[in-house]
């Protein structure tokens, strides 16, 4: 075991010592000492579940992925009913240390939880192309979705975009494609007429999809991250790749308006320990750049990288309900953007409003998730970040992107986002901006007796920095979403995470994360059931006894924790065997470790397949068509932008109401299914469905029988 682990086994032996009771009270933002316990709140009685099973291993060598930042999307690519996913690989020609993997895969879904990998059937391999994020939507509104995928630069080339047409086949490794799906379970690349010269080659992260001028056809903004090979987090050079805002045309092409539209990202934000910028001049003129030196290039002489932000998330969000999509993005090291959708008509116009709903600070941003978690009927947003990890460490002297040095100052942060929707005001000269309001901190988990995070005990915590307290006191995270586990009525959630230390793949512990399941329990009151639900993302997890008192119970024998994390990445979830009960897909990133000759070795990145046992609970599935689908009119296909309300009756009696939307910008690297699953917990029926089409068309639906995907198509205006 190395120095690293026995520290963290010391630190997690002291928390299992702990009574649950400190735990609750750090949790809940207190200090108090211990004559203080019999103050916390009685933990209501939650809903039973049954845990989740792995389906990935019985899928044999299909479930070893290898990449570095693998997505996944889900979705119905053959509309035989049910939901098939793609995952991406890594250029089969990259350096050994961190590839050998070559083609996607497309799982096509044969029922019973089986699963036939189709991608070379389907033409989507992309068996040459460095392939990371994915997502699925109808760029052409013909009833199927089609899949656009990013790509990075190759890792160890030391070449970033300025080299692109100097190397041969180099363009052809790392640009973004598209493939239009056909219909009959086939895709065609149309990546070149589609984009012609302005084809993404700048290390995508995340994809979104969205109608942003309300005309029925998706267009698609491209978050990049930044060749990994000029990506840095220790010194104040911290510069990733522009991102990129497409208008689809309505023909099957695409124009760039990230400039025209107010898309183009600003400079990056970089402070001293005083405050002021650091800058660097760009020589042979007045120039100055926030953040990002110009003078860094690649092993041809070209660039390295663009003076903008290294984006790992972008999301399609109509956060103050004025019928158009607005779009907030989520960068690594830099400060958190929200555009306001200010567009008439023909004319495009976004507006950074960040600062302005002062949810602008710099962090190590990542991953988004929409969904209602107190119950009020409005939607909320969880941003996955660091977490504690960092500040169980020292504080770092050199200015750069790691959050920890942010997070010294009033404007940045390593904790988690939980962002409480609270409505709209009014600035003048601005105008409307939506009120999203961190309730990380103040939000109380009660958490797992098993596997406490090892800030709960302040000691652990240098004496620098405040102690975080309820879920800004937990771990790492990259993907993550909302969703009923149990089908009682209100949103869970559930992130994984993990990065790895000087290269090193599994077992690397930089910021160790095992991934979090914690369940709602009494509107926005979570607990920690991580364990109990099978959802650690792990290899070879004994899950025969999970609980603490069990005289049986050996964390270390049946590999629960952070020594043997996996490193998590994407996530998408969907109801992939139709039981009404969400299921989740977990990638996690291949490496090298050392072996036992004392050299290095690849090994993969496992998938997981996670199927929700199920439960008696009852539910209601809604797959939204749009109309532009039917008769070219309306919404698009997908009905991406579409809210949806549905009341039933709780187990008193009482009116329930839910909301959610369909998003076609989910996580990390990865892409949710498009249907939108209620639990309704014991009621009967559905007594109202109110769908708001992103035409702007309303709909009612009443007395809607529970237990069954209910396809609605959207009714002419």
């Amino acid at each position: 075991m190395s120095l690293f682990q026995s520290l963290i086994s010391s630190s997690i032996g002291k928390i299992m010592a702990a009574t649950i009771g400190i735990a609750l009270l750090a949790t809940a933002g207190c200090s108090e000492s211990l004559d203080t316990i019999d103050e916390v709140p009685e933990q209501p009685v939650v809903d039973q579940f049954t845990p989740y099973t792995n389906v990935g291993p019985g899928m044999g060598e299909l479930s070893e992925i290898y990449n570095r930042y693998p997505g996944v999307a889900i979705f119905d690519f053959d509309r035989d009913g049910d939901l098939d996913y793609y995952v991406t690989q890594a250029e089969i020609n990259a350096p050994l240390e961190v590839a050998m993997g070559g083609a996607n895969r497309l799982f096509r879904n044969d029922g019973r939880d089986v699963f036939a990998e189709v991608a070379e059937l389907a033409g989507v391999t992309a068996s040459i192309h460095n392939s990371t994020a994915v997502a699925a939507c109808d760029v052409n509104n013909d009833g199927y979705q089609d899949l656009y995928i990013g790509a990075q630069g190759r890792i160890g080339d030391e070449l970033d975009i300025g080299s692109v047409d100097e190397v041969p086949d180099l363009r052809e490794v790392i640009q973004d494609r598209l493939y239009v799906n056909n219909g009959d379970g086939t895709f065609t690349d149309v990546t070149k007429s589609a984009f012609g010269s302005r084809a993404n080659i700048r290390s995508a992260g995340s994809i979104a999809c969205g109608d942003i001028d309300g005309d029925g056809w998706l267009d698609i903004y491209i978050g990049n991250r930044g060749d990994v090979d000029f990506v840095r987090f220790d010194t104040p050079s911290h510069g990733g790749h522009y991102n990129i805002m497409y208008r689809n045309n309505g023909d099957l092409t695409f124009t760039d308006i990230t400039i025209d539209s107010g898309l183009l990202a600003p400079q990056i934000v970089m402070r001293d320990t005083q405050g002021f910028p650091i800058t660097f001049d760009f020589p042979g003129t007045d120039m100055k750049f926030e953040g990002f030196d110009p003078t860094i290039v690649d092993a041809n002489g070209n660039f390295a990288s663009d003076p903008a932000g290294q984006t790992w998330a972008t999301l399609f969000f109509d956060h103050d309900n004025d019928g158009d999509l607005d779009l907030w993005v989520a960068d690594d090291g830099d400060r958190m953007k929200v555009y306001r959708n200010d567009s008439i008509g023909e004319e495009i116009a976004f507006l950074n409003i960040a600062h302005e709903m002062s949810v602008d600070k710099s962090g190590a941003w990542m991953g988004y998730a929409v969904g209602d978690f107190d119950g009020d009927v409005d939607l909320d947003i969880f941003v996955t970040n660091i977490g504690f990890n960092s500040i169980v460490r020292g504080r770092p002297s050199t200015a750069g992107g790691d959050c920890t040095y942010a997070h010294q100052f009033d404007w940045g942060t390593c904790f988690h986002y939980l962002l409480r929707n609270d409505g709209v005001r009014e600035i003048e000269g601005i105008g409307t901006v939506g009120v999203f309001l961190d309730v990380a901190s103040s939000t109380q988990i009660e958490p797992s007796a098993a596997l406490p995070p090892e800030s709960l005990i302040p000691a652990n915590i240098e004496s620098f920095w405040q102690v975080p307290t309820g879920l800004a006191a937990y771990d790492f995270g990259f993907g993550t979403a909302f969703f009923d586990l149990e089908n009682d009525g209100d949103q869970d959630l559930y992130w994984l995470g993990a990065i790895i230390a000087g290269g090193m793949g599994p077992g690397g512990m930089l910021f160790p994360g095992f991934g979090r399941m914690l369940e709602n329990v009494d509107d926005g009151m979570f607990k920690d059931i991580t364990v109990e639900s099978h959802l650690v993302d792990s290899r070879d997890v004994d899950y025969s006894k999970t609980d603490l008192s069990d005289p049986g119970f050996d964390r270390i024998a049946q590999r629960l924790g952070p020594e043997f994390h996996e490193n998590g990445k994407g996530l998408a979830k969907g109801d992939l065997n139709g039981d009404g009960f969400i299921d989740l897909i977990g990638t996690n990133s291949s490496g090298s470790i050392f072996n036992e000759t004392g050299g290095t070795s690849v090994v993969s990145g496992p998938l997981m397949v996670w199927m929700n046992g199920g439960g008696e609970n009852s539910w209601i599935t809604l797959r939204l068509k749009g109309r532009m689908a039917v008769d070219g009119t309306g919404s698009n296909a997908d009905a991406i932008g579409a809210v949806v309300t549905i009341t039933s009756e709780d187990s008193d009696g009482q009116p329930l109401q839910q909301i959610q939307t369909v998003l076609g910008s989910s996580t990390f690297l990865s892409m949710n299914s498009l249907d939108l699953t209620f639990g309704v917990g014991a009621a009967d029926s559905v007594e109202v469905v109110e769908i708001t089409w992103p035409s702007g068309v309303k709909q009612t639906l009443t007395d809607t029988k529970v237990n069954e995907l209910l396809e609605v198509t959207e009714p002419k205006s």
